[in-house]
């Protein structure tokens, strides 16, 4: 997929641009994103995306590299990508439109009933239909997307992070909430000891954290989908405070190291708990493989 940046690239053929921040691509988003597709395939043009490299405020839902695979996987042509710095923040929203549509060849917005920009968000549907008009580009404004009684939004999706309702969030955000990292090659291979050899991954920083605990979870190994367990944060029964995402593919016998990985969540299975022994910790984990079997 092409990244267009938005201080130095251009993207030169006709198409619709989607206006956003598109964080955690929930079904609002993804409706915005069929309308626009159907609007370019009706008049042969391509699909834009616009979105921050990195967090617009209290952490990332998908890291942008995490965002590039869903846009693709979604059929969009280009991402039209920003840094979320102060510079960015101080752009009036005449400028920001003046600059975009200077960079790409725009013929069509898509947004959110509730899109605003610019600096302190002066910038809104109404405006964004004024500059439109005087430049001969269509502007298509959505109605928002309900999910559970409230307006699909990135504070609903890190809401249930927070609270590990991994089952509402896939269903809010339209497929499998995931974590993508390498697998890290140091650890003490404790997992390996018990029988339970684990893929330790490092979660960067910009991701929002999502609530400590164990989990079902599944991934693609090498062409097949294996069931696992994953602890997410600390490791109090081997006095290991440093948070990671330690997972066990159920079957799995493979070498993990050094490789990418994307973990999807299915469900939370238990809160973590320190064990007075090895034996129990084993037995645990064993209860926890008939849940996800």
């Amino acid at each position: 997929m092409q990244t267009v940046d938005y201080g130095t690239g251009k993207f030169e053929e006709p198409c619709v641009l989607l206006l956003g921040y598109f964080d955690g691509v929930h079904v609002g988003h993804r409706a915005l994103i069929e309308k626009a597709k159907e609007t370019a395939v009706s008049r042969g043009w391509r699909v834009g995306i616009m979105t921050f490299y990195d967090s617009k405020r209290g952490g990332q839902i998908y890291l942008f590299k995490e965002r590039l695979a869903i846009f693709a996987s979604l059929g969009l042509d280009f991402v039209y990508a920003a840094p979320y710095d102060e510079k960015f923040r101080a752009t009036p929203w005449q400028d920001f439109l003046a600059h975009t549509t200077e960079r790409v060849k725009v013929r069509a917005f898509v947004c959110g009933a509730d899109f605003t920009f610019g600096k302190d968000a002066a910038g809104d549907t109404e405006k964004l239909k004024e500059f439109s008009k005087l430049n001969n580009i269509d502007v298509f404004v959505e109605q928002l997307v309900g999910f559970e009684g409230e307006k699909a939004a990135a504070t609903m999706a890190k809401r249930y992070l927070d609270e590990g309702e991994m089952e509402k969030l896939c269903r809010l955000l339209g497929e499998k909430y995931f974590i993508c990292g390498q697998v890290s090659t140091e650890g003490r291979h404790v997992g390996r000891r018990l029988g339970f050899p684990t893929a330790n991954l490092h979660i960067d920083k910009e991701k929002y954290p999502l609530k400590k605990g164990v989990y079902a979870v599944r991934a693609d190994l090498d062409g097949k989908e294996y069931r696992g367990i994953a602890n997410y944060g600390a490791r109090p029964t081997f006095e290991d405070e440093r948070v990671v995402l330690e997972v066990y593919f159920d079957g799995y016998r493979g070498d993990l190291y050094g490789k990418e990985v994307k973990v999807e969540f299915d469900f939370f299975l238990r809160e973590i708990r320190k064990f007075d022994s090895a034996e129990e910790l084993t037995a645990q984990l064993n209860k926890d493989l008939e849940r996800i079997r």
